[in-house]
Protein backbone atom coordinates (compact mmCIF):
# COMPACT_ATOMS: atom_id res chain seq x y z
CA UNK A 1 0.00 0.00 0.00
CA UNK A 2 1.48 3.22 -0.96
CA UNK A 3 1.71 6.80 0.75
CA UNK A 4 -1.78 9.03 0.23
CA UNK A 5 -0.73 12.57 -1.28
CA UNK A 6 -3.59 15.23 -2.23
CA UNK A 7 -4.56 14.84 -5.87
CA UNK A 8 -3.04 16.86 -8.28
CA UNK A 9 -4.73 20.47 -9.13
CA UNK A 10 -4.66 22.58 -12.26
CA UNK A 11 -6.78 26.06 -11.49
CA UNK A 12 -9.74 25.81 -14.13
CA UNK A 13 -9.08 27.67 -17.26
CA UNK A 14 -9.52 31.32 -17.63
CA UNK A 15 -9.38 31.62 -13.49
CA UNK A 16 -6.04 32.85 -11.60
CA UNK A 17 -5.52 33.10 -7.94
CA UNK A 18 -6.38 36.99 -6.96
CA UNK A 19 -3.80 39.65 -5.83
CA UNK A 20 -2.91 40.65 -2.96
CA UNK A 21 -5.46 41.99 -1.64
CA UNK A 22 -7.47 38.16 -1.02
CA UNK A 23 -10.13 36.74 -2.85
CA UNK A 24 -13.29 38.56 -3.95
CA UNK A 25 -16.42 38.15 -2.81
CA UNK A 26 -19.24 37.95 -5.33
CA UNK A 27 -21.24 41.35 -5.61
CA UNK A 28 -23.48 42.02 -2.93
CA UNK A 29 -22.38 39.58 -0.92
CA UNK A 30 -21.34 39.92 2.85
CA UNK A 31 -19.69 37.12 5.00
CA UNK A 32 -21.25 35.88 8.21
CA UNK A 33 -19.55 37.50 11.83
CA UNK A 34 -17.28 35.38 13.32
CA UNK A 35 -17.22 31.42 13.48
CA UNK A 36 -15.07 28.82 14.59
CA UNK A 37 -14.29 24.98 13.29
CA UNK A 38 -12.74 22.45 15.28
CA UNK A 39 -12.13 18.91 14.39
CA UNK A 40 -10.01 16.28 15.79
CA UNK A 41 -9.21 12.54 14.78
CA UNK A 42 -7.25 9.84 15.47
CA UNK A 43 -5.18 7.94 12.87
CA UNK A 44 -3.13 4.70 13.22
CA UNK A 45 0.62 5.05 14.60
CA UNK A 46 2.79 3.42 12.33
CA UNK A 47 6.55 3.34 10.73
CA UNK A 48 8.64 5.42 8.13
CA UNK A 49 7.45 2.72 5.38
CA UNK A 50 4.61 1.00 6.67
CA UNK A 51 1.43 1.76 4.21
CA UNK A 52 -1.26 4.26 5.35
CA UNK A 53 -4.70 2.57 6.27
CA UNK A 54 -7.76 3.40 4.15
CA UNK A 55 -9.33 5.36 6.80
CA UNK A 56 -6.29 7.67 7.12
CA UNK A 57 -6.44 8.93 3.99
CA UNK A 58 -9.97 9.53 3.71
CA UNK A 59 -9.78 11.74 6.26
CA UNK A 60 -8.51 14.17 3.89
CA UNK A 61 -11.48 14.31 1.83
CA UNK A 62 -13.24 14.69 4.63
CA UNK A 63 -11.13 17.52 5.67
CA UNK A 64 -12.15 18.99 2.68
CA UNK A 65 -15.94 18.37 2.51
CA UNK A 66 -16.18 20.03 6.40
CA UNK A 67 -13.97 23.11 5.10
CA UNK A 68 -15.98 24.00 2.41
CA UNK A 69 -19.56 23.53 4.35
CA UNK A 70 -17.63 26.03 6.89
CA UNK A 71 -16.72 28.63 3.75
CA UNK A 72 -20.25 28.05 2.73
CA UNK A 73 -21.89 29.01 5.86
CA UNK A 74 -20.03 32.02 5.92
CA UNK A 75 -20.48 33.14 2.28
CA UNK A 76 -17.05 32.53 1.31
CA UNK A 77 -17.35 29.98 -1.35
CA UNK A 78 -15.07 31.98 -3.50
CA UNK A 79 -12.49 30.67 -1.71
CA UNK A 80 -13.14 27.00 -1.84
CA UNK A 81 -10.20 26.28 -5.08
CA UNK A 82 -7.36 27.67 -2.65
CA UNK A 83 -8.70 26.20 1.21
CA UNK A 84 -9.35 22.91 -0.43
CA UNK A 85 -5.92 22.77 -1.65
CA UNK A 86 -4.14 23.95 1.42
CA UNK A 87 -6.62 21.92 3.33
CA UNK A 88 -5.06 18.79 1.11
CA UNK A 89 -1.93 19.82 2.16
CA UNK A 90 -1.23 20.69 5.41
CA UNK A 91 -3.80 17.30 6.61
CA UNK A 92 -2.09 15.21 3.81
CA UNK A 93 0.96 16.24 5.64
CA UNK A 94 0.14 15.58 9.34
CA UNK A 95 -0.81 11.97 8.26
CA UNK A 96 1.44 10.93 6.52
CA UNK A 97 4.57 12.59 7.71
CA UNK A 98 3.65 12.71 11.58
CA UNK A 99 4.14 9.73 12.72
CA UNK A 100 1.49 10.86 15.25
CA UNK A 101 -1.96 9.41 16.50
CA UNK A 102 -3.99 12.35 16.56
CA UNK A 103 -4.58 15.03 14.04
CA UNK A 104 -5.82 18.57 15.03
CA UNK A 105 -7.74 20.43 11.69
CA UNK A 106 -9.12 24.23 13.19
CA UNK A 107 -10.65 26.85 10.95
CA UNK A 108 -11.69 30.17 12.16
CA UNK A 109 -13.09 33.57 10.59
CA UNK A 110 -12.88 36.65 11.64
CA UNK A 111 -12.67 40.21 11.05
CA UNK A 112 -12.00 39.61 6.99
CA UNK A 113 -9.27 36.75 7.85
CA UNK A 114 -10.06 33.18 7.35
CA UNK A 115 -7.65 31.54 9.77
CA UNK A 116 -7.02 27.53 8.98
CA UNK A 117 -4.42 25.53 11.59
CA UNK A 118 -3.55 21.51 11.60
CA UNK A 119 -1.68 20.38 13.88
CA UNK A 120 -0.50 16.78 14.82
CA UNK A 121 0.73 14.84 17.94
CA UNK A 122 3.51 13.51 16.78
CA UNK A 123 7.19 14.46 14.68
CA UNK A 124 8.01 18.33 14.50
CA UNK A 125 7.09 19.64 11.51
CA UNK A 126 10.30 20.35 8.85
CA UNK A 127 10.02 23.30 6.35
CA UNK A 128 11.89 22.91 2.97
CA UNK A 129 15.19 24.47 2.92
CA UNK A 130 15.18 24.50 -0.46
CA UNK A 131 12.95 23.48 -3.70
CA UNK A 132 11.75 20.65 -5.23
CA UNK A 133 13.80 19.82 -8.42
CA UNK A 134 11.34 19.42 -11.28
CA UNK A 135 11.09 15.83 -11.36
CA UNK A 136 10.66 15.25 -7.65
CA UNK A 137 7.41 13.61 -6.62
CA UNK A 138 7.75 14.89 -3.34
CA UNK A 139 8.49 17.75 -0.79
CA UNK A 140 5.98 20.18 -2.68
CA UNK A 141 3.60 20.65 -0.51
CA UNK A 142 4.35 23.15 2.00
CA UNK A 143 6.08 25.43 -0.93
CA UNK A 144 2.61 25.16 -2.79
CA UNK A 145 0.94 26.49 0.21
CA UNK A 146 3.55 28.84 0.64
CA UNK A 147 3.63 30.29 -2.97
CA UNK A 148 -0.29 30.51 -2.85
CA UNK A 149 -0.72 32.20 0.43
CA UNK A 150 1.58 35.08 -0.04
CA UNK A 151 0.10 35.78 -3.61
CA UNK A 152 -2.91 36.68 -1.80
CA UNK A 153 -1.45 38.38 0.37
CA UNK A 154 -2.03 36.04 3.67
CA UNK A 155 0.68 34.60 5.88
CA UNK A 156 1.78 30.87 6.84
CA UNK A 157 4.16 29.19 8.99
CA UNK A 158 5.12 26.31 11.65
CA UNK A 159 3.53 27.95 14.87
CA UNK A 160 6.26 28.11 17.90
CA UNK A 161 4.85 24.37 19.10
CA UNK A 162 6.58 22.68 16.28
CA UNK A 163 3.31 20.75 15.31
CA UNK A 164 1.33 23.16 13.96
CA UNK A 165 1.05 24.73 10.81
CA UNK A 166 -1.34 27.58 10.26
CA UNK A 167 -1.69 29.77 7.49
CA UNK A 168 -4.35 33.34 7.53
CA UNK A 169 -6.12 34.41 4.65
CA UNK A 170 -7.58 37.88 4.04
CA UNK A 171 -11.33 37.40 2.59
CA UNK A 172 -11.77 40.42 0.94
CA UNK A 173 -10.87 42.33 -2.38
CA UNK A 174 -13.02 43.69 -5.21
CA UNK A 175 -16.27 41.64 -6.56
CA UNK A 176 -15.87 39.33 -9.20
Amino acid sequence: MGTATAPSTTLPAGKGLAGREGLPLPNGVRPRSEGRLKSSFDIAQRGAREGLPRRDANRVGAMRRIARAFLAYHCLDAMEFVVSLIVSELVTNAIVHSRGTKVDFTMMFRDGELHIAVRNDGMSVCTPDRAASDDAEHGRGLQLVASMVHELGGTWGVESDRHTVSCNLPATGEAQ
